[in-house]
């Protein structure tokens, strides 16, 4: 009779220990859920006339909703004409500008051309009347030299007075200066010649001839000015293009913008209805994807530890009739659980005092005739059984 109370005693303990163990086996209180999702409003405006019903999919576009306003100003985008219109104007009247000033500076050019021409023609005349001229000089000098000879054997010989050789030597002597003095002009005028080929223009006298460098460095200087208008008017007119770019861009997400979801994701709820105003944020819909799936296990407290974070478990879906490989993403103890705030379905054995294991189901979507979201399943957690959980409700783990 003693072993038999103490058996009974024992088998009593057990039960007692093991009961929200054998509940969580016996019945199939866990659920396949899937995480909630909120599709928020991206613009101000008013939804549509229509809206999804609950279970419906989302087409391949993504699109759940699309949201207008009606009532949104498009003076940005006139403005920005305007600034465009503009800029288009000042870039026509600066390159208007810069061709006239070219087209003063190819006439002074013309004209630079033209006096640089009859330059040198004038200039290789002079110099051919000097070079005739030292020609004149240089026989000028020569028979002045004979006239300065024959006086000297004249006035040595006494048939003359010496003042006589002394005005043949004078004539000699400003016949040398002459020839020195043509020599000299003509270098000189070769070397303005020279010059002039290098594109140097001289006066007699060394300086620079007006015609050639008159005005020149105000029209580099014109031109230079210009030409910067020019490239200021088109970097002003290349920005006013991307700012009616951006308005015209800005006001076609803030005209029309569509809600988004995954495509094939399914509708949960609708949170606004037909046709009403909304602002950027407003929850609109929720939706879940059926193709990561999950299950919520109620697991006892005393099980929970032997259940590590990564685990591989199975499950059976309420009216199918094979295993479903599964893996833990998540544990929550009893006083923090994962609720319908955040995911889709909630396990219904869940009673005071467990905790709860969220496992991802490692299934193809293709296995199942319709979402399973909601639906009854059991979980089996190899390093949970029966034997490990009373050693542990007994701290002999």
């Amino acid at each position: 009779m003693v072993r038999l109370a103490v058996m009974a005693l024992v088998v009593g303990y057990s039960v007692i220990m093991l009961w929200p163990y054998l509940v969580a086996s016996l019945v199939r209180g866990s659920a396949v859920t899937a995480w909630n999702n909120v599709a928020t409003a991206p613009i101000r405006g008013r939804m549509p006339a229509s809206t999804p019903l609950p279970g419906a999919e989302v087409g391949a576009d993504g699109i759940i909703v699309e949201i207008t306003n009606d009532l949104l100003d498009p003076g940005g985008i006139k403005i920005a004409e305007a600034d465009l219109d503009g800029a288009t104007a000042r870039l026509a009247a600066a390159k208007n500008y810069l061709q006239g000033v070219q087209d003063l500076d190819n006439d002074r050019r013309t004209r630079r051309r033209l006096h640089a021409a009859n330059y040198r023609a004038d200039l290789d005349a002079e110099i051919g009347v000097m070079q005739a001229k030292m020609a004149l000089l240089n026989a000028k000098v020569a028979a002045a030299t004979q006239v300065a000879d024959r006086t000297k054997s004249v006035s040595d010989s006494g048939y003359r007075s010496r003042d006589y050789r002394d005005e043949a030597v004078i004539r000699l002597s400003e016949a040398q200066v002459d020839l020195a003095a043509g020599r000299m002009e003509l270098e000189r005028a070769q070397r303005r010649r020279a010059a002039a080929d290098q594109g140097i223009f001289l006066a007699s006298d060394g300086s620079s001839v007006n015609w050639a460098y008159d005005d020149q460095q105000q029209a580099k200087t014109e031109i230079k000015r210009a030409q910067l208008a020019v490239d200021q008017a088109q970097a002003a007119l290349g920005k006013s293009s991307h700012a009616l770019e951006a308005a015209r861009q800005a006001f076609r997400l803030q005209s029309k913008a569509p809600v988004l979801a995954p495509p094939g994701a399914t509708i949960r709820s609708s949170i606004i209805g037909a046709g009403a105003a909304v602002e950027p944020g407003n929850p609109v819909a929720t939706w879940i994807d059926c193709r990561e799936l999950f299950i919520d296990a109620p697991v006892a407290d005393a099980a929970l530890p032997l259940i590590p974070l990564g685990s591989e478990a199975e499950a059976i879906i309420e009216g199918e009739n094979h295993w479903l490989p599964a893996r833990v993403v998540a544990l929550r103890g009893a006083a923090e659980t994962i609720g319908v705030t955040d995911i889709a379905a909630v396990a219904k054995g869940r009673g005071r005092g467990d905790g709860q294991v969220l496992l991802r189901l490692e299934a193809e979507s293709g296995e199942f005739h319709a979402c399973p979201v909601g639906q009854a399943a059991y979980v089996h957690f190899p390093n949970a059984g029966v034997l490990a959980v009373l050693m542990a409700r007994l701290g002999l783990h």
